[in-house]
């Protein structure tokens, strides 16, 4: 059985579900280089179609969401922070202020992408498609992965995110677990789900459009100048700098809309939308207090929701998807919960893991076995080509202001990282999802206090308060993180707290308001070459973890093949590009050899 997982909505992409392992997965954007390319996602089939291990033709397609808005799809996802807010004043303040009829797609006329796949569909305006579409891009599916339109299967946007948050879990063969799915809205206007796996079969216990956590961010996000969407992740590292005595009436706004009753979300009072609304009762309050009111809201929700439907069901395993779950400090706080003993957040659980939970449920549509479906790693996009890395250290041998090392061992490399240098590494297949898991990562040693205002001004240019993230060797977890539990962050999902040992050992890779860490928790099997290195920077520092944050410039996506590395490294001052089979220095390096 060979599934391919389509999700054409915001960020585009493709998976390969080969018999019951989950083989491939890509956005979009890692080729078309658009961050959270929404266009259709024609070089990620492709990718996947020529993954795994069987040359069968394709069994069967899944595509995320029942229905899908034509409108939508007529522009890129490019839209500036003033687009936005143009479209909370052209469109939604008529609409639901002034009961007028806007038509969207031609406020953003200027913005339109006539000569996306399949040009000749979107080569020019037809309202009546917004009737269609949903069934048209059945059609576009099938011609491009060679199938029948009735061979493709729609899986409802919630299911996608349950099947991939459980299916990736380490619990997938658990007796009993909870499946918690929360995000912006889906298939319905839904936004929370709650399901239990009983024996493998997944039944669904709770519903609601009105969990509106993440629509709220994603609001608020824009009201503070910022991309909403794409940004929330700043409002969240933004928090930790407020203080709780002034972020408390933020807080109380926020906490006037929801009312938690066991298992239901109710409104206490129900703002008429998102924006306006919370623009003008927060008007006065700063920006940082803003963002600590917000965070504290969502933390104390969530926590309390879960908390009751744990203790409602009897079930004590957790498991929470959604773009509600990219949401590191507030997973946190919810795996300390009590009540709670086994917690799991699967790697970039937002939509970009739609692909996979809709093939997963095409699988089981056509018979797949549900106790046998795996996902065990998210090294599942692109590998370097051997081809591509020789064609790059060839061109930098030619350079004279480069020094190329052919095949350094992972003691060098941990040597130069000592020395205080940060070096793009792009080996092996690369991540999917929105965290880089070290195959196309920046490291350096994370004790060095000077590395974050040089990775910035190298590279990054993340904003002031924005913290980096570290990857950790397993054994080094009870040492640095405060983690009783052992929760499980092999994908950077949870944010802990950091014991004394581990905050003077990776102060650059923590937040610096609260001394907290994103961590991505390494095991030898995850990635073993990664692994190494991590072992032998250790034994050079008595320290076990490095700095680890994605491999771009800043604006654009992770880097996918090896001359994107390069062209990345040539655009920045990195101090050195690990490739298979080299290693690319500037002249200053030569001195550490």
């Amino acid at each position: 059985m060979r599934i391919i997982g389509i999700n054409w909505s915001h960020p585009s992409g493709a998976c390969l579900l080969e018999n019951n392992m989950i083989a491939a997965a890509v956005c979009e954007e890692r080729f078309s280089r658009l961050k959270n390319d929404k266009a259709f996602p024609l070089e990620s089939i492709r990718y996947c179609k020529s993954s795994g291990n069987i040359s069968n033709e394709i069994t069967g397609v899944g595509v995320t969401n029942l229905t899908t808005a034509y409108k939508a799809q007529l522009w890129q996802y490019n839209l500036s922070v003033e687009d936005m807010i143009h479209e909370q004043h052209a469109v939604w303040y008529p609409r639901l202020y002034e009961g007028k009829t806007v038509d969207e797609a031609l406020v953003f006329k200027h913005r339109w992408n006539c000569k996306q796949y399949p040009e000749e569909y979107w080569s020019e305006y037809n309202p009546e498609k917004e009737e269609t579409f949903s069934f048209d891009r059945l059609k576009i599916i099938g011609d491009v992965v060679g199938i029948s339109p009735d061979r493709i299967i729609p899986i409802e946007h919630h299911w996608c995110h349950a099947y991939y948050g459980y299916y990736g879990s380490p619990y997938r063969n658990e007796n009993k677990a909870l499946v918690i799915t929360i995000d912006g809205s889906g298939d319905y206007g839904l936004n929370a789900t709650v399901s239990i796996v009983e024996s493998g079969e997944m039944h669904r216990i709770y519903e609601t459009s009105k969990c509106v956590l993440g629509r709220i961010y994603s609001h608020v996000t824009l009201l503070l100048g910022m991309k909403r969407l794409e940004h929330e992740y700043k409002v969240m590292g933004l928090a930790p700098y407020g203080k709780e005595k002034y972020a408390r009436p933020a807080y109380d706004i926020f906490n006037d809309v929801l009312d938690i009753k066991g298992i239901e979300i109710d409104w206490k009072n129900r703002p008429k939308d998102c924006y306006f609304y919370f623009r003008d009762k927060l008007e006065g309050i700063r920006f940082d207090n803003i963002a600590a009111g917000l965070q504290m809201w969502v933390e104390d929700v969530l926590c309390k929701w879960i908390s009751n439907i744990v203790n409602e069901t009897g079930i004590h395993t957790v498991i929470v998807s959604g773009g509600v779950s990219m949401n590191i400090k507030a997973m946190g706080k919810v795996a300390a919960l009590k009540c709670i003993d086994r917690f799991f957040v699967c790697g970039s659980s937002s939509d970009d893991s739609c692909p996979v939970g809709a093939a997963i449920g095409a699988a089981i549509h056509y018979g797949q076995s549900k106790t046998s479906i795996q996902m065990d790693t998210m090294y599942l996009g692109p590998n370097v080509e051997p081809d591509d890395s020789k064609t790059v250290l060839a061109k930098a041998e030619n350079i004279p202001n480069l020094i190329v090392e052919r095949n350094p061992n992972n003691k060098r490399i941990a040597e130069l990282l000592v020395s205080g240098y940060v070096i793009g590494r792009c080996k092996g297949r690369m991540e999917f999802g929105q965290r880089a898991l070290g195959n196309r990562s920046l490291l350096a040693d994370p004790s060095i206090a000077d590395v974050v205002p040089r990775i910035n001004a190298m590279i990054k240019n993340r904003d002031f308060w924005m913290p980096f993230a570290p990857v950790i060797l397993d054994k080094y977890v009870e040492r640095y993180l405060i983690n009783p539990k052992n929760i499980q962050s092999p994908h950077m999902t949870i944010g802990y707290e950091t014991t004394e040992e581990g905050w003077k050992s990776m102060k650059a890779a923590c937040h610096s308001a609260d001394k907290s860490a994103r961590a991505q928790i390494l095991t030898k099997n995850a990635n073993p070459d990664l692994y190494d290195l991590l072992e032998c920077f250790s034994k050079i520092t008595g320290r076990g973890a490095l700095m680890n944050t994605s491999f771009n410039l800043h604006g654009y996506p992770i880097v996918n093949t090896a001359t994107e590395a390069y062209e990345v490294f040539m655009n920045s001052e990195l101090d050195g590009l690990l490739l298979d089979g080299g290693l690319i220095l500037r002249p200053h390096m030569k001195q550490s050899k």
